[in-house]
């Protein structure tokens, strides 16, 4: 048997176990997320954000579930006038449709309120449409969560 060979062997088998049992470590949060807190409970919050989109004419509201055995309360809505620029970029860019992907949660007794920026999908897709609809869909997404936040 090569020696070498069972070093190597010993050594993976030793970092593979290391990397299997070492505690998870999150990922802090980059600039594509927006992060806010929230005064209002998790129920209040997803009920406003429901009513905001429900109300307003550009807007839908999609779905609301749990996650992560009920300790994030996720949520989907839609803008719905960035259509025609997403669409502009292929019909394949269609599964990132005009929609916010927002996360309840709570972190140290305090609410917490995670999305996408929408700038997201000028990463996943460089397209000078996707780019446009980016800068159309922040002051509306800005506009939801200050609404909803208590901001204006």
């Amino acid at each position: 048997m090569n020696t070498r060979h069972s070093i190597t062997t010993l050594a993976m088998a030793a970092a593979m176990a290391l990397t299997l049992t070492a505690p998870l470590v999150a990922a802090e949060p980059d600039d594509h997320f927006i992060i806010r807190d929230g005064e209002q409970s998790r129920e209040d919050l997803a009920t406003a954000i429901r009513e905001y989109t429900e109300n307003e004419e550009d807007w839908i509201f999609l779905a609301e579930f749990d996650l992560a055995g009920g300790d994030i309360t996720a949520l989907k809505v839609c803008y719905l006038p960035l259509g025609p620029d997403i669409l502009d970029a292929g019909l394949h860019v269609g599964a990132m449709m005009p929609c916010g992907q927002i996360g309840l949660y709570e972190e140290d007794g305090d609410t917490k309120l995670s999305m996408l920026h929408p700038k997201f999908m000028t990463t996943l897709q460089p397209h000078p449409s996707l780019e446009r609809a980016a800068e159309r869909a922040e002051p509306a997404f800005e506009a939801l969560l200050d609404h909803v936040l208590g901001g204006s």
